[in-house]
């Protein structure tokens, strides 16, 4: 601190009465409070003197004490009047040809608290760590306060400690900075460096990589895993001051508020997407509710729809990045987006037509492989529907997709250009087809077996599985090769089909499985 920085300290009451030009800029490195007539021995350059004047009753009493303190060349004098009342003529004038600082304080003013003052605000003192932290606290705190929000904290890190600082939250997003800003690389790479160390709080990421080397960079965790930002600053955070790094904790605590509070933003809105997913993957919801949560999202119920599944092959890799980025990827290209995290997969509805120039595994890839960092995300697609009612099968088959993707690519997106199964290539059909043809192939069963308690649909699928091998199907259900022949027979009798051919044995398995997918 400098002798400018004791004047503007609310509190302590002090003026200047005589002082040369840029005196006030004088550093202050201690305080002492004497009335010795000489005290020169005690005193050290940068020292700010505390005095009541009683030497003024010795003869010379102003030029020995006030030649001492010349000498000793410190910062300032700080003359108080309760003794003396006034400052004599004397003294002003010998201040001034000697090129003292010559100070005034108020009668209410103590010189222990000026010199506590002096004490507090030394760098590496206790006490002036602690006031420089708490003042620093009491300001963020302030802005919290006041909605300041995260760019706003940073500032007041920064202009504190001129360190150049930045917030990237939980999907990889470059939020705020401050200061020199790392690149898109330093971004991944840094949140990468996170995101691997679940258990870390605090990482170090060498400098060298990425884009222009600035040195090593600090990287916080502001929140739980779950609910995550990160705090980023240049500099290893080993090598910091104390007053630094319990500003940084402070700091680090007041980010967290915001990122805690953006992060329950987006689970309720997950939660809310969720619910409405979830019932119409279960048919709980009918088509006006799901119709009317499509419009009060901008979404047209009965504009055509994809249902898009995701899911990227690292379980430590946030779901919510993965929801970032097919949000922005999608609406970029003039889609209206909904979307969710479901247990281990990201489900959105894509709605409306959009502007789809290229591919959407190039787009992705171009755009966040520096996130990605090797990983492949796996994106499975439905084919667009109209209205709400085959939404549930368009999520099936979305997520059905999703689970058989296959590729090398940093980048996988199967669509029904990718159908490798009978499931995925029936699920096409929509639920109702489904169900309709199972029901026409397999009724007669159906329904003779709930007439006489028999078992023949159950019969048939052990066929079927087996193959068409009489010997093992008789032994997987427990009876007599002839009495399997007997069923088997019952069941072509029934169906008017010809278990010996393909074609008949193709029907009855396409309708088994679509009775299994109904049940």
């Amino acid at each position: 601190m400098d002798v400018r920085d004791l004047l503007t300290t609310p509190g302590l009451g002090l003026s200047v009465v005589a002082a040369e030009r840029d005196a006030l800029d004088r550093p202050v490195t201690a305080a002492y409070i004497t009335d010795l007539p000489d005290p020169s021995r005690f005193l050290s350059t940068g020292d700010v003197v505390l005095t009541s004047g009683l030497w003024l009753d010795r003869p010379d009493g102003a030029e020995t004490f006030l030649g001492a303190l010349a000498r000793q060349d410190v910062a300032a004098l700080i003359v108080g009047l309760i003794e003396i009342g006034v400052i004599p003529d004397e003294v002003i004038a010998i201040c001034r040809a000697r090129g003292l600082t010559l100070l005034t304080v108020s009668p209410g003013v103590s010189f222990r608290q000026i010199a506590d003052e002096i004490a507090a605000r030394q760098p590496g003192s206790a006490a002036g760590l602690a006031t420089r932290t708490m003042r620093f606290s009491r300001r963020i705190a302030d802005t919290v306060s006041r909605g300041g929000g995260v760019a706003e904290l940073l500032a007041q890190f920064s202009a504190e400690f001129s360190i150049g600082c930045w917030v990237i939250d939980e999907t990889g997003m470059l939020l705020a900075s401050v200061g020199a800003a790392p690149d898109r690389a330093q971004v991944a790479e840094q949140w990468n460096a996170v995101i691997a160390r679940e258990h870390d709080k605090r990482v170090i990421v060498p400098g060298g990589r990425g884009g222009a080397d600035q040195g090593p960079v600090t990287i916080t965790r502001t929140g739980a895993r779950d609910r995550s930002g990160f705090f980023g600053c240049w500099g290893d955070h080993r090598s910091f001051s104390d007053e630094v790094a319990l500003a940084m904790d402070a700091l680090v605590g007041a980010l967290r508020v915001e990122m805690e509070l953006a992060g329950r933003w987006r689970e309720t809105r997950d939660a809310q997407v969720a619910g409405l997913i979830t019932s119409i993957r279960d048919q709980e919801a009918s088509p006006g509710a799901i119709s009317a949560r499509m419009r009060l999202e901008g979404l047209g119920p009965q504009d055509e729809t994809t249902i898009v599944a995701a899911q990227v092959d690292d379980p430590r890799f946030p779901q919510a990045a993965v929801l970032e980025m097919l949000q922005r990827t999608l609406s970029a290209r003039g889609h209206r987006v909904m979307g969710c995290r479901s247990q281990d997969l990201v489900v959105l509805l894509v709605n409306g037509p959009g502007d789809d120039d290229r591919p959407l595994a190039e787009h992705l890839a171009e755009e966040y492989h520096l996130l990605l960092a090797g990983r492949q995300l796996r994106v499975g697609m439905s084919d667009p529907v109209s209205g709400v009612s085959r939404l549930n099968s368009a999520i099936a088959t979305a997520v059905e997709r999703v689970q058989n993707a296959s590729g090398t690519e940093p980048v996988v997106v199967s669509t029904s250009l990718h159908v490798q199964t009978h499931r995925a290539l029936l699920r096409m059909l929509g639920e109702s087809t489904r169900a309709g043809y199972a029901r026409e192939v397999l009724a007669p069963l159906l329904s003779y077996d709930e007439r006489h308690n028999a078992d023949l649909v159950g019969t048939l699928r052990a066929f079927l599985d087996g193959g068409g091998a009489w010997q093992e199907t008789a032994r997987q259900l427990h009876l007599h090769t002839n009495t399997l022949r007997y069923r088997i027979a019952r069941i072509e009798e029934l169906t008017n089909r010809d278990m010996s051919t393909m074609s008949d044995r193709v029907d009855m398995f396409l309708a088994m499985t679509c009775l299994d997918e109904s049940e």
